[in-house]
């Protein structure tokens, strides 16, 4: 045995490995990665709040001067980029969960952009979806249609709807022709608000 082990591609080995360098290195341990758990909710706390990604460029630097002492703050790096990434990434789980939640009963918040060139109808059913149908006619017929299609494709019945808010267009909210109008028609018990809604714009 003690010659087996002298002999010369036992010594070339022992050599080899001598000179090389340890994987310990690359092998972190996993409480080296609590700072992508931190990232991933400060960014879902961001969503829930509905704050402006850009507090996350102040919040990077301040968590920093606030946690000096802590290693996973000093690794958090969570800038408005990497805010929005993490979003969407995290967006279709819970998405699903959310229309599982508003199976029963839910309440839309409707505005159309300004935009110069495809006029996106925008909705909002307890969150925003950013699956966003096109009317660039916006008459209170094409809207109200974007609305139905938009929610049925979600698996939602209107008719449980049982609260609107819009602006104060009089398409939005016209009694006799508007988008309210054919809304009650359709959801005769749903309550309707108008209100300055155009900071969904």
């Amino acid at each position: 045995m003690t010659t087996h082990v002298k002999g010369k591609h036992h010594t070339e080995m022992a050599a080899a490995s001598s000179s090389s360098m340890s994987m310990a290195p690359f092998c972190r341990p996993q409480t080296s990665l609590k700072f992508i758990e931190a990232e991933t909710l400060w960014s879902k706390f961001i969503a829930m709040h509905n704050i402006p990604f850009q507090a996350s460029d102040h919040a990077t630097k301040l968590f920093h001067r606030m946690f000096s002492d802590s290693e996973v703050a000093q690794k958090f790096s969570c800038g408005h980029t990497k805010t929005a990434a993490i979003i969407k990434t995290l967006g279709p789980h819970y998405l699903e969960k959310a229309l599982t939640d508003m199976s029963k009963l839910f309440s839309v918040l409707m505005d159309e952009s300004k935009d110069k060139t495809d006029k996106s109808c925008i909705i909002l059913v307890h969150l925003l979806d950013t699956d966003m149908p096109i009317v660039n006619i916006g008459t209170a017929q094409n809207l109200f249609k974007a609305l139905k299609e938009s929610l049925s494709s979600k698996g939602l019945d209107f008719r449980k709807c049982i609260a609107y808010m819009s602006d104060t267009t009089n398409v939005m909210k016209g009694v006799r022709s508007g988008v309210q109008k054919l809304i009650k028609m359709n959801a005769p018990t749903s309550w309707m608000w108008a209100v300055y809604a155009t900071w969904l714009t």
